[in-house]
């Protein structure tokens, strides 16, 4: 088990697409984000290569640390040849997201079905900026 309790491996499907969930808060206290990936603590060293959805349907707060991680994850995605695609963002965590334009540089999925065709190279349903 990884030594990381943000983050879960869900399951790897048929299809070579792994399942992640995170849960709780996301911070620089509850992950150590200066050290491993959380991802590669679960995954192993060729995380980014994959293609990873990411449910954050039970995380309520996520900080600076946390949009850090995101935006560095996603590049190293994007440079390994990966996919990357979270989804189902809490309301609270999603207005922060989309105050701070988070979603351009990270794909942001309403939900596992749009984050699934976005991952396998389908046009995404990205989340419209709401008030």
């Amino acid at each position: 088990m990884a030594d990381n309790s943000i983050l879960s491996l869900v399951s790897i499907e048929q299809d070579g697409c792994i399942r992640v969930a995170s849960s709780g808060s996301i911070t620089a206290a509850a992950a150590h984000f200066l050290g491993k990936n959380p991802l590669e603590s679960i995954l192993g060293a060729t995380w980014s290569a994959n293609r990873v959805l990411i449910d954050m349907s039970r995380t309520d707060f996520i900080d600076s640390a946390a949009i850090g991680w995101l935006i560095a994850t996603a590049r190293e995605f994007s440079r390994r040849g990966g996919r990357l695609a979270v989804h189902s963002v809490t309301p609270r965590v999603r207005q922060m997201l989309n105050l701070l334009k988070i979603g351009q540089l990270v794909p942001l999925l309403s939900d596992e079905e749009s984050a699934r065709r976005f991952i396998n190279g389908n046009p995404p349903t990205l989340f419209a900026a709401s008030a």
